[in-house]
């Protein structure tokens, strides 16, 4: 187990109760523009040394024709550069985010021309593609670190000193960056351009974008705030996606960020807490941010503790949380191997995906889900309205209208049945279209009263003969 991604998820979860109770300012910049591709997408992220038997670039590649099929619109590749080794003393977790050189490719991954042809062939299929980028820290044994040790944070006033080079927070693994520095500034700014213009990419994911979450960020605001207008002069559409959930950062620079407290929300109601909470922390989330601010709709990632299969109670739990990432007003994040029900490894995997998953029925479930919501623009940018129901501790209840359509949603997120009613009519003309694998199968019919099996689902739509008129509550 990697305890130095352990420790960062806890502080990426603490910047997310910051941000839920408002203690981060409110204050907004919204000068990022967001791409015209991003709020239909459906993103998709692969870890290459775990996506195949070969685990390299060749071998996501190759399965590029599936993801198509599967309805992936964006493909977020985990760090490509090479790892960082034990070395003088420090140590080494095998992690992807301690990065040994800042303009290579991992060996084990292929080579330049191998990222490319990646690249290349996902554009044939419709999908964009974003890297990681890892600014905040360095392998100690990134030639940076002799060449230029004025760009690390140090434990006294000697720049030059390499021996008093600091490591980022409890991560023992690697050194932290000084972005008070501007030459450091600079040449991370000419780093990240050069991948884009060189491999064609077109974005990229930060990590640990607002660590701590505080002032003392490791990478201040003033930096992240700098990167649009140079970046974005080289690929005008390019997507900033920040590991943060930081308001301040909100549209400046980035687009879209993580929608931590939410998924969080989803965790607790699975493990028997209300599921009126996933409700509050998307009103919270909703108020804290600028209008237009996007959020990734979280289910499982490298960081979760666990995979979703097991997470949320089992398959039918994991499908339960699908329906609501994939019909809410987020953008969906399918971490790969989901869409198999892969039950490989637990936090930070080196575990091959188990592509003969037991759980037969999710692939034909995630792709009648994904081919949905692309369907519909309701689904993708429609208002929500969330609708009170007589059981919120098990059941959410929310409609999504735009584009002549609504979409009413039903999800029982615990693992008992309940029966209850709808606190208000929504009207008539309701039809459904939930996706296969319901535990309760296609049997839904709108009426004030529902019953639902454990983590049930229904999804059900109607043509709308004129604009909705419905508001957030």
């Amino acid at each position: 187990m990697n305890h130095s991604k352990i420790r960062r998820l806890l502080l990426c979860s603490l910047l997310g109760a910051f941000a839920s109770t408002g203690v981060i300012s409110k204050t907004h910049a919204q000068t990022a523009p967001i791409p015209d591709w991003l709020p239909p997408a459906i993103i998709y992220s692969v870890y290459p040394e775990i996506f195949s038997e070969a685990g390299n670039l060749a071998g996501v590649t190759a399965q590029l024709p599936r993801l198509q099929k599967l309805g992936v619109t964006v493909l977020w590749i985990m760090p490509v550069t090479p790892v960082g080794q034990p070395f003088e003393g420090r140590p080494a977790f095998n992690s992807p985010y301690c990065v040994r050189d800042y303009y290579g490719i991992d060996p084990r991954y292929g080579t330049g021309d191998d990222l490319k042809q990646l690249v290349r062939a996902a554009h044939r299929h419709g999908i964009k593609v974003i890297l990681d980028a890892v600014l905040n820290h360095t392998a100690w044994e990134n030639p940076m670190l002799r060449q230029h040790p004025e760009y690390y944070k140090h434990t006294d006033a000697d720049p030059k000193n390499v021996a008093s080079i600091q490591q980022a927070f409890t991560y023992a693994d690697v050194a932290q960056l000084d972005y008070n520095n501007p030459e450091l500034r600079q040449y991370i700014t000419r780093m990240l351009g050069w991948w884009v213009s060189e491999y064609d990419i077109d974005g990229f994911r930060f990590d640990a974008a607002s660590n701590p979450p505080s002032a003392n960020r490791m990478i201040p605001a003033s930096f992240w705030k700098s990167l649009p207008a140079t970046l974005q002069k080289i690929k005008p559409d390019l997507l900033l996606l920040g590991e943060c959930l930081d308001p301040e950062l909100a549209r400046a620079p980035f687009s879209l960020d993580y929608g931590w407290n939410v998924g969080d929300g989803l965790k607790r109601a699975a493990g028997g807490e209300s599921a009126d909470a996933v409700r509050a922390a998307w009103l919270r989330q909703t108020d804290n941010y600028p209008p237009g601010m996007l959020h990734l709709s979280l289910q499982d990632t490298w960081d979760a503790p666990d995979r979703d299969v097991r997470l949320y109670g089992g398959p039918s739990g994991a499908m339960a949380a699908a329906v609501f990432n994939l019909t809410i007003n987020g953008i969906p994040l399918l971490y790969n191997g989901m869409e198999v029900g892969n039950d490989a490894g637990t936090i930070n995997p080196h575990q091959k995906i188990n592509w003969k998953s037991p759980y037969r029925q999710f692939p034909a479930f995630y792709r009648d889900l994904i081919a949905l919501r692309k369907r519909y623009p309701a689904l993708q940018q429609g208002t929500m309205t969330w609708l009170p129901n007589s059981a919120p501790d098990q059941v959410l209840s929310y409609t999504r209208s735009g584009g002549g359509g609504e979409f009413l949603i039903l999800i029982n997120l615990s693992n008992r049945p309940v029966k209850g009613s709808m606190s208000a009519s929504v009207g008539a003309g309701w039809f459904e279209v939930t996706p296969s694998g319901s535990p309760g199968g296609r049997k839904h019919t709108y009426s004030p009263e529902f019953s639902l099996l454990p983590h049930d689902f229904a999804i059900l739509r109607r043509v709308l003969p004129s604009k909705s008129t419905s508001r957030r509550k």
